[in-house]
């Protein structure tokens, strides 16, 4: 269990009276743990935050004054003329003093006397070492205020292993272990999200009869997909029909009767609040799309061109597929897992990976001009791979923050894996998804 001196859960906001635990319980520096009276200069913000990333995780607290056993005996904050905005000061500084770039959580608290105090929680379990840009490594030790160069060849060693071992963990977690007949023959597009760092969130109940009846009721409800337009409100569901336990997890699948002995659109959710997706991509002909109601004139226009004689190119060989039907599923069941870990993402970010299986010849389309547009500049946006998989380098994953707005930076790497470029995904990613919604609706 992470260390907390509060007697809140982490990330739950702190009050001036949480603050004054600190001092009625005498809580002292050391692994956990490093005060300072007023706002260091930015090399020692750096070297505090990347000593505790590189220990055991920790507070640094700005505004508490201590003795001389490093124990709190005075929390009076600091005057916000030093510094107007300390939050942004500390991601500031940590963006361009520390690499790679640790998960942090800054919090400010304002006193009865209008001081602040500034706490940042650093959490443990993160993908070490860190080296600040003076190019030294820093930990914590149990009886200093400061943090300590670190200079033990076993020691480094020990931080790398961590570290890999950290990786390992997500790279077996990102793995499609279903099997697949060999009448199966459909793309796939795998998500694995996990939270980050490791071991921030468990759910060590979900496998109950009760908590699998209600998560399968969870997904009849109507889940708010955040837009950038706050006038627009969209709104979908995924109701999943079936569900079985795992030793560790739930998965929910969305099936027919008849075809439950095969693959289908499913989400697995585990103990340690990690989610799988698995999302087929059906597809057509284009000459089906071309007999469509398509309103678009300039795509109608590149279809005709590419699959109709004279001049059109056998249209067999192609998988279209609506991609503004995959990311409106990508968004619903990205929305629906963020709901249902709730509060419990206030203080962890996101590692997250896509995978993408048997894409041979798939097409990415749209019905809006812009599509009918990039044909015409750039030519038909067809895969000529079998599988991928981003990021490509290990079994490592992107690290992304626990915003709303997750699911548009996973509908954004899908995009250029389809070989749409962001331009075009900036443009269309809007009225695409809400087209979508509007006809599932219908």
């Amino acid at each position: 269990m992470p260390y907390n001196p509060f007697d809140k859960p982490i990330g739950e906001k702190l009050q001036p009276e949480d603050v004054e635990l600190l001092v009625s319980r005498g809580v002292a520096e050391g692994y956990y743990v490093e005060y300072k009276s007023q706002m260091p200069k930015s090399e020692k913000i750096a070297r505090s935050l990347a000593s505790l990333a590189n220990t055991y995780g920790g507070w640094y607290i700005v505004g508490v004054v201590t003795d001389q056993h490093n124990v709190a005996t005075q929390a009076g904050g600091f005057s916000p003329v030093s510094c107007h905005d300390p939050i942004s000061t500390v991601r500031e500084l940590v963006k361009h003093h520390i690499d790679p770039v640790p998960v942090f959580f800054p919090e400010v608290v304002e006193l009865d006397n209008a001081n602040l105090v500034l706490l940042v929680y650093v959490p443990e379990g993160q993908e070490t070492p860190f080296v600040t840009r003076d190019g030294r490594i820093y930990r914590r030790t149990h009886d200093s205020s400061d943090p300590v160069p670190e200079t033990s060849r076993y020691a480094l060693d020990q931080m790398v292993e961590r570290g890999k071992t950290t990786s390992k963990r997500f790279e077996e977690f990102a793995k499609d272990v279903r099997v697949f007949s060999q009448s199966e023959k459909q793309g796939w597009l795998n998500i694995y999200i996990s939270p980050y760092p490791f071991g921030m969130v468990e759910y060590w109940d979900i496998m109950s009869s009760s908590n699998i009846t209600a998560l399968l009721e969870l997904t009849k409800n109507e889940v708010s997909i955040p837009m950038d337009n706050p006038e627009i409100t969209i709104t979908a569901s995924i109701p999943f029909n079936r569900a079985n336990a795992t030793p560790s997890s739930v998965i929910m699948r969305q099936t027919e009767l008849n075809k439950e002995a095969f693959n289908s659109l499913s989400m697995e959710l585990d103990v340690f609040g990690r989610t799988k997706l698995h999302i087929p991509l059906p597809w057509s002909q284009p000459k089906d799309w071309i007999s469509s109601d398509i309103q678009s004139k300039a795509t109608r226009q590149k279809l005709l061109e590419r699959f109709f004689p004279p001049h059109g190119a056998d249209g067999s060989h192609f998988h279209l597929f609506d991609i503004g039907n995959v990311w409106l599923l990508m968004a619903t069941l990205i929305n629906f897992y963020l709901s249902w870990l709730g509060n419990k993402t206030t203080h962890c970010s996101f590692e997250t990976a896509i995978e993408l299986k048997e894409i041979w010849r798939y097409v990415a389309f749209c019905d809006l001009d812009e599509w009918g547009e990039h044909v015409g500049e750039f030519g038909m946006p067809i895969l000529m791979r079998r599988d991928m998989r981003i990021p490509s380098m290990g079994g490592r994953g992107y690290i992304l923050d626990g915003t709303p707005h997750l699911w548009i930076h996973l509908c954004a790497e899908v995009a250029l894996a389809f070989g749409l470029p962001h331009e075009f995904f900036a443009k269309t990613i809007w009225p695409t998804i809400a087209n979508a919604a509007a006809k599932k609706k219908r």
